[in-house]
């Protein structure tokens, strides 16, 4: 938050969100809305959000990956599944300017959840409804998960380490982070037409039309250039998957027929360094031109008559890739950043995840914050990563324990006292229902 900002309305101040989603992509959506502002209600089932207790849990029904990407957020624990929590629901959607959801699209219908159903209780609803895999295709209306994306949509080959003669898993879930700034995106741009036109309407997001888009400048096909290159790689793919090649064996073919050289650039890389590493990232003739002129290096690709795609250059391409990794393990990260900044070229430390609290970067500009959990205590997280001036965008909150605001925000939308009661008390909401 900018000096000065303090007490500020955010951009979103006085929307209201509801969240009825689980895990990563869609919860991303809701934390950055809570960031800007919106009042994000979210609605979880009696055992509370997976990720509660899946992934890195502290104490029961508390995990790490939960509290990191809830917050901001009021928690209403309620059961959909039982027709005693439709006034409940009906009530919450109702109260909504935006609703949230990531459910199987066939789920939708039987919990009255669907577009057309929000609709006729709140027309000028914004609902966004992410479709992991789309509507369509044989594998439409499906359930799907990051890892599941990774694979179809071809960026895990490019970005996986080998795991045996396997594809590793990518950490962290790219596509559903991504998914979840696109959401956000969507929405606010569906809340600008809804202000222009009085109209609310449907946004759809999907995690494998979001990696695809990450994939873009690996993922593509041009006429003038592919066919006889994806004729011949399939053939040499084919036999060497015959011969019983592994992940990175396949992956090389690919390489060497798709990317020609760009597997030694030189220019945009991690290196390691004597006592560590580092990352280097020229994406310009002028940069380049810098970091030879630092490390010495001297690139075959700029001699008259080299020719790319031969087996000569791919040879002397691996070897001044082979020779640079050399160079830099000469001397420690500290000496060549020194080096590498002083010479204009960009760099920087290769950090792993706890030096990232100690990274003075990192803290000149307060890109980490301490919250405080009403459970787990302080713990550290990544700061609001959209900065505003006149709107300013802050945490409100840490994360909610499970159903701890179901009374409270079940009184704002309307529902009187006793009926609140006998829902706590068949255990249909919460906090906690069981």
């Amino acid at each position: 938050m900018n000096p000065g900002s303090e007490g500020l309305p955010g951009a979103l101040e006085g929307l209201k969100v509801l969240e009825i989603a689980q895990v990563i992509a869609i919860p991303v959506c809701g934390l950055l809305l809570a960031d800007m502002g919106a009042n994000v209600i979210k609605v979880e089932p009696p055992e509370g959000d997976a990720l509660r207790s899946n992934q890195q849990p502290i104490v029961p029904g508390e995990g790490k990956s939960f509290t990191l990407l809830n917050r901001g957020k009021r928690s209403v624990c309620l059961d959909i599944t039982k027709p005693e929590a439709r006034p409940a629901i009906e009530g919450l959607l109702k109260w909504a300017d935006v609703v949230l959801v990531s459910m199987k699209p066939a789920d939708l219908p039987r919990y009255r959840l669907s577009y057309a159903d929000v609709c006729q209780l709140n027309p000028e609803v914004v609902f966004l409804e992410h479709v992991p895999l789309g509507m369509r295709g044989p594998m439409g209306g499906d359930g799907g998960y990051d890892v599941v994306v990774q694979g179809m949509s071809g960026i895990g080959a490019v970005t996986a380490r080998p795991n045996g003669d396997a594809p590793a898993t990518i950490r962290p879930a790219y596509a559903d982070f991504g998914t979840g700034f696109l959401s956000a995106f969507g929405v606010v741009a569906a809340l600008n037409h809804r202000m222009a036109t009085g109209r609310g309407q449907r946004v759809e997001t999907s995690l494998l039309a979001t990696s695809l888009t990450q994939a873009a400048p690996v993922v593509n096909w041009f006429g003038v250039t592919d066919p006889d290159v994806e004729a011949s790689w399939r053939e040499q793919r084919s036999a060497a998957a015959a011969a019983g090649a592994g992940f990175e064996e396949q992956r090389a073919l690919w390489e060497k027929a798709y990317q020609g050289g760009g597997f030694a650039n030189i220019y945009f890389r991690h290196y390691r360094t004597r006592d560590g590493f580092l990352s280097v990232g020229c994406l310009s003739a002028a940069t380049n031109a810098r970091f030879r002129a630092v490390t010495r290096v001297v690139d075959p690709r700029l001699e008259p008559g080299f020719e790319l795609g031969t087996p000569e250059a791919y040879d002397r391409l691996t070897v001044l890739l082979r020779s640079t990794e050399d160079l830099f393990r000469q001397r420690t990260t500290e000496e060549w950043i020194g080096l590498l900044r002083a010479g204009g070229v960009p760099c920087g430390p290769f950090n792993f995840p706890p030096d990232v609290f100690h990274d003075p970067q990192v803290l000149a500009n307060d890109y980490v914050i301490e919250l405080e959990h009403d459970l787990l205590g302080p713990y550290k997280t990544f700061a609001p990563p959209i900065r505003m001036d006149l709107t300013p965008t802050r945490v409100r909150r840490s994360s909610p324990v499970l159903g701890s605001h179901t009374e409270e925000v079940l009184a704002e939308v309307g529902l009187p006292p006793n009926e609140i009661a006998a829902l706590v008390a068949a255990g249909v909401a919460g906090p906690n229902p069981r």
